[in-house]
């Protein structure tokens, strides 16, 4: 009997010892528990303060540009971000609203802090799209169709569409047969004073050179040869000065013999030389005569390049020296121009190296009218709507979370102020930015169709002065 209660005292002091053992274990694995969960609450705490410390109450355009995606809106695209507003917004998504609701608490148990309660709401719903949508509207550059203002001497462009420079060779012909007389004044004279027009009309971006034959010796046999070799350049070719080139022209008299075909080749070795394209320009009242072949001198010139053209203006000529001169044209790969009078001579120059009169008339639609001023208007507010639009979105998230701050009385009554007044000056602030950029840039159009108005403006008006200089207005 002794023995049997001696085992039984044994086998319960085991069983005690077991469950003490098992109670102790119990309390230590409670203890750890409680000791993670207080270091991961610590953690959060650290890091929310780690958080704030790293964000910048700072709404200037550079501030926008760098700000972070809010971590509960960071898979918003740009199309939700920017999209319209409704006028009536909806009430914030429920998934949404639940994790707003679980970082608020979150974030209320670590700061009652207004300033810092900001920048956590920054952090938390901040819009990660301005940079893109603000560097979309600054690069906005106004696209005007750039006017056609076409010069005188009609300039060929090149393939990026600027100018070609150009070069101009005038061949005046000075033989006996200038001294007659049409409409009771010398033909040189008409000559003369048409040409110092010409150069003036096709000299304003084309380097001009001037020419003179036939101005040495007399019609007689005798002084043929020293005529027919008589080619002289008396405007050396360059920009076009008017007191030089007026000289130059008044510096001959009409004498000798036509040596056309010698002329344009001497036009010919001249161009040679130049890296622009060449025209010349022969105003002649006569075929050659002195025996050379200028049909074949101005197919020479043209096969140079096929910007080369021979164009010649016939003046009073007879049928005869207009069929081969206008053969000269053809083979120079130019246009032949007859007049027959000084006012056809007047005529002539102001038709076909001078905008109509008709074309000045209208010049004016060759700037931008209002309604192209308010189509970029428009095209700018396509790349401006998107920013309001963004800013409007981002508003209403920050406006909600201060209402789920109110409702659950994690903020008193002054802080919940603090918070309204700072989102109503961050609206405003963005929405002043938003504006100021919307009106720099309809200023550039502004601007940019003014600049063009002004530069058609000072064309039409320099055509008109070249026309009346060129002897007709209208």
């Amino acid at each position: 009997m002794k023995k049997l209660l001696g085992i039984f005292l044994t086998v319960n002091l085991l069983l005690v010892g077991c469950n003490g053992e098992k109670v102790a274990n119990k309390e230590n694995d409670h203890s750890r528990k409680t000791k993670k969960a207080e270091a991961v609450q610590k953690k959060e705490k650290n890091n929310w303060q780690s958080i704030l410390n790293d964000i910048q109450l700072d709404s200037t355009k550079e501030a926008l540009k760098d700000q972070k995606a809010g971590i509960l809106v960071k898979d918003n695209t740009m199309e939700q971000e920017t999209k319209d507003v409704p006028l009536f917004p909806t009430d914030m998504d429920s998934e949404l609203k639940g994790k707003l609701t679980e970082q608020l608490k979150s974030l209320t148990e670590e700061t009652k802090n207004p300033e810092k309660l900001e920048k956590g709401l920054l952090y938390l719903l901040g819009s990660p799209y301005y940079k893109d949508v603000i560097e979309k509207a600054e690069a906005f550059k106004p696209d005007f169709k750039e006017p056609d203002l076409p010069e005188p001497e009609k300039m060929t462009k090149t393939e990026n569409g600027k100018a070609k420079s150009s070069k101009a060779i005038i061949l005046l012909d000075a033989s006996s047969s200038m001294l007659q007389k049409v409409g009771g004044k010398m033909k040189m004279a008409i000559a003369k004073d048409a040409v110092k027009r010409f150069a003036k009309t096709i000299g304003q971006t084309s380097d001009v050179s001037l020419i003179v034959y036939g101005h040495v010796g007399s019609s007689a046999d005798k002084d043929m040869k020293k005529s027919c070799s008589a080619i002289e350049e008396k405007y050396t070719m360059g920009k076009y000065n008017e007191n030089t080139f007026v000289k130059a022209v008044n510096s001959f008299q009409a004498k000798g013999w036509t040596p056309l075909a010698g002329a344009i080749k001497k036009a010919k070795e001249m161009a040679k030389d130049y890296e622009a394209d060449t025209t010349i320009y022969i105003v002649s009242d006569g075929a050659e005569t002195c025996g050379g072949n200028p049909v074949k001198e101005a197919e020479a010139f043209a096969s140079v390049n096929n910007e080369y053209k021979v164009n010649i203006i016939g003046f009073d000529v007879d049928s005869k020296s207009e069929d081969q001169l206008k053969k000269v044209a053809d083979a120079g790969n130019g246009k032949y121009y007859s007049a027959n009078n000084p006012n056809d001579l007047s005529k002539t120059i102001e038709e076909q190296w001078l905008p109509s009169a008709l074309d000045l008339a209208y010049s004016f639609t060759k700037a931008p009218d209002p309604w192209e001023v308010l189509a970029e208007y428009k095209r700018f507010d396509s790349l401006s709507e998107p920013l309001k639009n963004m800013i409007s979105r981002e508003n209403d998230r920050y406006t909600k979370a201060v209402q789920l701050l109110e409702e659950n009385h994690w903020i008193d009554s002054e802080t919940s102020s603090t918070l309204r007044n700072w989102l109503s000056e961050r609206n405003e602030q963005l929405r002043n930015f938003a504006s100021q950029l919307s009106q720099e840039k309809y200023k550039e159009i502004d601007d940019r169709a003014s600049e063009i108005s002004k530069k058609v403006k000072e064309w039409t008006d320099r055509m008109w002065k070249l026309r009346k200089e060129s002897g007709k207005v209208w």
